[in-house]
């Protein structure tokens, strides 16, 4: 038998070596570790629907082969008065450009499928710009309009896509009703799943050169509008600044208060309803809702409102509502109305804030109302609440989709 010896210094050595070994080791699995966390999606959603307090939809078509309907389809839509957002491909520009041209003169919208149908998951950044590019400036050669909306094919997308084309000013949209009138061409399935799915704000996929959406949709369309749903473009639908989209691809306007004014101390959903009449209504049309009851305002409003906040509308007292108009005259007149805050035409700096108006408070207004000894106009109380308080129905659970009757 042989025995091997070994000295102190060689023994040291070896275990330098083996601990030398596995620190390169554990660098290495780190850094592989690293590189996955690093590429892994967060969960980032394009728009699929939009939150509305309204009933537009938006019907899309994406076309990418060939253009065997599109005068058909072009007519359905204009029977029913509808219109429509068209996603094309470049190499559908190319070899279809009649039909886009016709698309565009019809007043349809004509929007971003990549330049040649691919799936972009994954796909190199500059791979990603220049596909991007390209599709776009055939899309302007033909319609005159950038533009402003891509959709993934095959809804093919992870974080880096959409982190990409949201730094090119381009929002990604896809869908959350899907006609499925290629997989299943049945113009009767097509129509069931559309009227069992859509709501408002809801973005509608059908395809061009689809013999079941054809069938399918004069009668459709016809359907949805006896439901009270209005057809816009998808850029019109879609919210362009000032939004979050949820884990479910669902986009939420947000506000952003640039002015510290504050209608309602108790209550954030009307506060916000106040704040958002500010913003996308003009002076006139502020002062104007001094001679519609509940019901009126109600109608001028839903449109921008959520239903959380339609509800705190509907449910707030007269008084609660004649001190937020106060509180809503006071601030337009003197900060802006229909977007104009944002502009920089008022200094903002140390602005005190505007606390809810009291019913005892003559102070309110302008200065240039205060000279004219003008009264602000406040809401005519609704003649059913004028001898008695109106009673409250039952408060929404905190399902942010509860429905508002």
């Amino acid at each position: 038998m042989v025995i091997y010896t070994m000295t102190r210094k060689q023994i040291l050595r070896i275990i330098a070596a083996v601990l030398g070994a596995i620190t390169v080791a554990l660098l290495i699995v780190f850094a592989v570790a690293g590189s996955v966390t690093a590429s892994a999606d967060t969960g980032r959603k394009p728009v699929c629907s939009v939150e509305r307090g309204d009933n537009r939809i938006a019907l899309t078509f994406n076309c990418a082969w060939g253009d065997s309907d599109t005068d058909r389809l072009l007519e359905i839509l204009s029977a029913a008065g509808a219109k429509a957002t068209f996603f094309v491909t470049g190499e559908f520009c190319t070899e279809h450009p009649a039909a886009v041209r016709s698309m565009s003169a019809a007043g349809h919208s004509v929007q971003n499928l990549t330049d040649t149908n691919i799936h972009i998951k994954g796909m190199n950044i500059n791979d990603l710009i220049a596909d991007t590019k390209s599709a776009a400036a055939k899309i302007k050669t033909l319609t005159g309009i950038e533009p402003a909306l891509h959709r993934a094919p095959f809804a093919d997308y992870d974080d880096k896509t959409l982190t990409t084309l949201e730094g090119m000013g381009i929002t990604p949209v896809q869908w959350s009703v899907d006609s499925r009138d290629l997989d299943d061409p049945d113009a009767f399935s097509v129509r069931k799943r559309i009227l069992d799915s859509t709501a408002s704000g809801s973005i509608l996929l059908f395809h061009n050169d689809s013999p079941a959406a054809v069938e399918a949709l004069p009668e459709l369309l016809t359907e949805l509008k006896q439901k009270g749903f209005e057809f816009v473009r998808a850029e019109e639908l879609v919210y362009s600044d000032s939004f979050t989209i949820d884990e479910k691809g669902v986009q939420h306007q947000t506000i952003q208060t640039v002015l510290p004014v504050v209608y309602s101390d108790e209550n954030g959903a009307l506060d916000s309803a106040f704040e958002k009449m500010r913003v996308n209504l003009t002076l006139q049309e502020i002062y104007d809702l001094s001679s519609v009851g509940r019901v009126g305002l109600i109608d001028k409003i839903k449109s921008f409102l959520n239903e959380q906040e339609l509800y705190a509308v509907r449910e707030a007292t007269y008084e609660e509502l004649t001190d937020c108009y106060l509180v809503l005259v006071y601030a337009a007149e003197r900060y802006g109305a229909g977007g104009t805050y944002a502009d920089p035409q008022y200094d903002t700096t140390d602005l005190p804030q505007i606390q809810q108006a009291e019913e005892d408070n003559t102070d309110v207004g302008d200065d240039t109302a205060a000279e004219d000894d003008e009264e602000i106009p406040v809401l005519p109380e609704d003649p059913e609440q004028q001898d008695a308080k109106p009673e409250k129905d039952a408060a929404p659970d905190n399902d942010p989709q509860t429905s508002v009757k």
